[in-house]
């Protein structure tokens, strides 16, 4: 099971799930959002029943959206888990006050109930390398899990597809444009919109905060929500669904020969899953790299691994093959080559250019292309059929590489009338409900987008005629002269 809110901790169940293929087994890989959390409770009448979470925390230690219920079963319930084992892994950012809250939660709470611990609480760090933290506790969790269990690795065992490939020849067929959840969403909009139902917003704003001098980019951009039922509150956050670089797309089609108009469809070969598909099918080759697959993100270990076996070259392979080990060599190598210098896949299919793996493959292997979340810098009450985000342009260099941010930069060019998915996302930072205590805002850069929608909502109280608390801002940027 998995509390996932940028598919990283989905991605690691995955991950382990598609483990238990050298063993011959077989797991059920649970979204908890996705099935009634009180039949939880059933798992304690599982012979020898064991229990994996990949658990994130987001924001404050708070459960991500799709555990949220699950969080709150488990905390409130008083069910006898006597006899399941359990593992978590938790997911988390050391610079946050609550650490992992939500991963050391599960792991002392499922002791609690009655459930036995298998293996220690595996803890990730996003600020310094989740990746590396993963592999080590994955590659001690397994064969603690195997000897007490008594299973072998099965000669059998291959390296099994999760979803099969299936070509589209009829013409006829309706294709995903990069919805996200229902075909022909973006054409026929629908309330409520959520993560899973973005609304198609139009661009009215888009502009500079910087001046002429200034190396780097702020923008100022507001969405039109006229009509939309958008509801949000100052201190929210909105989430935005970018693309791809379209120069990306095509170099990474040109690199593994891929056909990009080809039409197709990804079936689960799992009839048990309640996932029929890593993203929305039937599309196109090039739909599926522009809107679906992440080809920016730093590649993952069993990424390399994976391709090492579509590879000619036997020093390449071999390479691969040491960049996706756990040892200490692995790691430190992954560390340098991998994450230091963020390579894509697209940068390690330049560097290793005998590497052909088929398309199909890459869909299954990489992730999900996320939505970016950003402070909402406006009040609804100020800006009534609007809401506007505050970012910086991310750009920066690796040796002789341009590294850009994929949501910022998708945005950059966007001009008035041009469309962008969103949707709100609630968030605990709020103004008091007193309209005259005192407020002290820190926000250095960016950090000073959500104050923004602090000041208008208490400006348009003002305006209403009512009295208001005094506000601090402790503002600070980089360069006072064009900042």
């Amino acid at each position: 099971m998995y509390g996932s809110q940028t598919g990283t901790a989905e991605e690691l169940a995955g991950r382990l799930s598609k483990d238990l293929q050298k063993y011959g087994k077989k797991a059920l890989l649970v979204d908890p959002e996705e099935v009634d959390v009180e039949d939880f409770g059933l798992i304690s009448k599982v012979n020898d029943a064991l229990v994996v979470l990949c658990m994130a925390s987001y924001g404050e230690g708070e459960p991500t959206d799709n555990a949220q219920q699950f969080h709150e079963y488990i905390a409130n319930t008083d069910i006898d888990l006597s006899g399941v084992r359990y593992a978590v892994f938790g997911l988390g950012n050391k610079t946050y006050e609550h650490y992992n809250a939500v991963g050391k939660f599960f792991d002392r709470r499922l002791d609690e109930l009655g459930a036995k611990r298998i293996y220690e609480l595996g803890l990730g760090d996003d600020d310094g390398n989740l990746e590396e933290d993963f592999m080590r506790w994955r590659e001690g969790f397994w064969p603690t899990v195997a000897q007490s269990y008594g299973w072998q690795i099965s000669d059998e065992a291959g390296s099994e597809r999760q979803y099969r490939f299936e070509v589209i020849e009829d013409p006829a067929t309706t294709l995903f444009i990069g919805e996200h959840g229902r075909l022909g969403a973006f054409e026929k909009q629908r309330p409520p919109f959520d993560q899973k139902n973005p609304y198609m917003s139009v661009v009215s704003v888009n502009r500079e905060l910087h001046k002429e001098k200034s190396e780097r980019s702020c923008r100022h951009i507001e969405l039109s929500t006229d009509g939309a039922r958008l509801r949000y509150e100052v201190g929210d956050h909105l989430g935005v669904f970018p693309t791809n670089d379209t120069a990306l797309v095509e170099e990474l089609g040109e690199l593994i020969n891929a056909d990009m108009d080809l039409k197709f469809r990804l079936i689960n070969v799992d009839e048990e899953s309640s996932k029929r598909s890593p993203f929305p099918c039937p599309c196109t080759v090039r739909t599926a790299l522009t809107h679906y697959v992440d080809i920016c993100a730093p590649v993952k270990s069993h990424v390399l691994k994976a391709l090492a076996e579509y590879t000619t070259d036997e020093k390449h392979k071999q390479t691969l093959l040491l960049l996706s080990t756990a040892n200490e060599e692995g790691l430190k190598e992954y560390s340098r080559f991998i994450q230091k210098e963020r390579r894509s896949i697209v940068d390690v299919l330049r560097y290793f250019s005998t590497c052909k793996p088929p398309v199909e493959y890459l869909f299954e292997l990489l992730p999900r292309l996320q939505a970016r979340y950003y402070s909402i810098s406006s009040s609804p009450k100020l800006l009534t059929d609007a809401v506007a985000i505050t970012a910086v342009v991310v750009r920066y260099t690796i040796g002789d590489r341009l590294i850009k941010g994929v949501c910022t930069n998708y945005l950059l060019p966007k001009v008035k009338g041009e469309k962008v998915p969103i949707f709100v996302r609630k968030s605990t930072l709020r103004l008091p409900h007193r309209l005259t205590t005192a407020v002290i805002m820190i926000g250095p850069g960016t950090g000073f987008a959500p104050f923004r929608g602090f000041i208008q909502e208490r400006q348009w109280n003002k305006r209403q005629g009512k009295e208001i608390g005094p506000m601090a801002l402790y503002f600070g940027c980089r360069h006072p002269q064009h900042d």
